[in-house]
């Protein structure tokens, strides 16, 4: 039942939305690394370093900087907490300011449910935004920031493709993100983007990992006009 659930809602996610007039279509590569220091048995902190591009390797779109913290209540719940500075980059290379800046401070929990030979997790983060205002200033003193905030939504699958005894273990990683707007009172009210990803997971030693595959990204720019990115996305974690 979960997997006929998984592969419905991955399903939606990426023809949503399949009528809609597309506004732009970007080919990119977005690399990661995780870097992972235990403070305790249930107590870690984490610093999360994102480099975004489109065109391949031709342009800038995103740099993310995310240190954070994570408490793990239980063996199949965590909680975290954290902050991200967030460099977006226009398309337009001659812009001047070309970037737009964001401090995003956020929280976010984790549910996983081991099922036999795979895993399906969730998580859900609230995000409170501060970007700055159109238009970009290149006056720093004239800079202004707006606030706003974002309700994410992520469902994973994982499933176990290597023997139990192999020198790499690697699984099989499919989620759908859903990013929705929410309204000042607090209620999410407004479609923002959806990400859709399958690649695999691979597990070289209890230090070191990596995701890598293809996904899409459907994000809203106006009113049913839509830029859709498609990337390989590539994260390396470690553990200390």
């Amino acid at each position: 039942m979960i997997k006929k659930t998984l592969i419905l809602v991955l399903i939606l996610g990426s023809l949503y939305p399949l009528n809609a007039q597309e506004y732009d279509k970007v080919k990119g590569i977005w690399n990661a690394t995780f870097l992972d220091f235990p403070l305790s048995d249930k107590l870690s902190f984490r610093t999360e370093l994102h480099l975004r591009t489109i065109s391949y390797f031709n342009t800038w779109n995103q740099q993310l900087f995310r240190p954070q913290l994570s408490y793990k209540a239980s063996k199949n719940v965590s909680w975290r907490g954290g902050y991200t500075y967030i460099k977006n980059f226009d398309q337009d290379v001659t812009a001047d300011p070309r970037v737009r800046r964001e401090h995003n401070i956020w929280e976010q929990v984790q549910v996983s449910i081991p099922l036999k030979k795979s895993s399906f997790s969730t998580w859900i983060r609230l995000e409170h935004r501060f970007q700055e205002e159109r238009p970009l200033q290149k006056n720093k003193s004239l800079r202004s920031f707006d606030f706003s905030s974002r309700l994410r939504f992520r469902l994973t699958y994982q499933k176990t493709l290597s023997k139990a005894d192999a020198k790499v273990l690697w699984n099989l990683v499919a989620y759908d993100e859903i990013f929705t707007i929410m309204n000042p009172q607090g209620i999410p009210f407004k479609f923002n983007q959806n990400w859709t990803f399958l690649g695999f997971r691979f597990k070289f030693s209890e230090q070191l990992s990596m995701v890598s595959g293809f996904q899409k990204n459907t994000i809203l720019k106006a009113t049913d006009q839509y830029l859709k990115n498609r990337l390989w996305n590539t994260i390396l974690f470690y553990k200390f």
